[in-house]
């Protein structure tokens, strides 16, 4: 497949925050658009980024109607979620009515899943399982977080290798990697927006989730046939997951996934724990589990 990579973001670049899925707390904003700020990048917020709905950030028409604008406007290079929460999915119709969009440097995870994935079958998009502006950027996650997510969104860091903590299945793979959130992945199974995972590598995380809901997730995809052409797996951060019994994530891997051909490991620090490593979705990386490692070995941006 033949993806749009974006523009990368230069100093003094303008980041557009929005709001996609749940509502947004003012003082994590603020704090955020200041870590933005320090980086020495302007920053504008979506003009609905406050508005609520119960936990919505506040219709789904105006959420969407502020993506749209930020992806069309020459102004804006980039685009950062707030947070995450629930919602994103909602702005899909919206999404899929409003034609070709732009490439733009597009950061967010949890919640924001679904949009990464869409953007990227959908409207062939590179996109980035990054940290988010009242999350990650307003409590000042690890440095280790930060630099290389500036480093890979600024095209500073045109490639990378990061070690792996746990192999399951041996062997190496080179091919696109899409994902994220395994709870948000699984909601789009049977709807005009399902995920295509045939031939990526596939990043999975989650949080609070109990073992068996883990259990019917994974299950679920493998009965929809998304484990089946894989090139390779790779786990994240599965955070407050573990159960009180003696089946917990690693043996529900081995059963899941007992017939599988491809390469798996987990320990790439993404998603809910205390590090949020940047994962450019739609370029080749390389998951060696003889290392065991991932690498990036193309540029996401231009």
């Amino acid at each position: 497949m033949t993806v749009d990579k974006p523009a990368a973001l230069q100093p003094g670049g303008r980041v557009g925050v929005v709001a996609p899925a749940g509502c947004v707390e003012e003082a994590d904003l603020v704090a955020g658009l200041a870590a933005i700020r320090k980086q020495g990048f302007e920053v504008e917020r979506a003009q609905h980024i406050l508005a609520r709905n119960g936990y919505l950030a506040g219709d789904e028409s105006d959420r969407a109607a502020d993506l749209i604008d930020y992806f069309r406007r020459d102004d804006i290079d980039a685009i950062f979620c707030a947070r995450g929460g629930f919602g994103s999915v909602q702005l899909l119709p919206f999404l899929s009515a409003a034609g070709k969009l732009p490439a733009k440097i597009f950061c967010g995870y949890s919640d924001i899943t679904i949009l990464l994935n869409w953007l990227l079958q959908k409207r062939r998009m590179v996109t980035f399982h990054a940290p988010m502006v009242a999350m990650d950027l307003a409590r000042n996650s690890s440095a280790r977080t930060q630099e290389q997510f500036w480093r890979t969104i600024t095209g500073e860091a045109r490639d990378w290798t990061i070690k792996l903590s746990d192999v399951l299945r041996p062997g190496m793979a080179e091919a696109p990697m899409m994902g994220g959130c395994l709870s948000l992945l699984v909601t789009t199974l049977g709807t005009p927006y399902e995920i295509d995972t045939e031939g990526k590598i596939l990043f999975l995380e989650d949080i609070g989730e109990k073992p068996y809901r883990l259990e019917r997730m994974l299950t679920h995809l493998k009965m929809a046939g998304k484990l089946q052409k894989l090139a390779g797996v790779v786990f994240g951060d599965f955070t407050d997951c573990a159960g009180s019994g003696p089946r917990d994530l690693l043996e529900i891997v081995k059963d899941v996934f007992r017939e599988a051909t491809y390469p798996l490991a987990f320990g790439f620090a993404a998603g809910h724990g205390s590090e949020n490593l940047t994962l450019p979705f739609g370029v080749r990386m390389r998951l060696d589990t003889n290392a065991p490692s991932l690498s990036l070995l193309e540029a996401p941006v231009r």
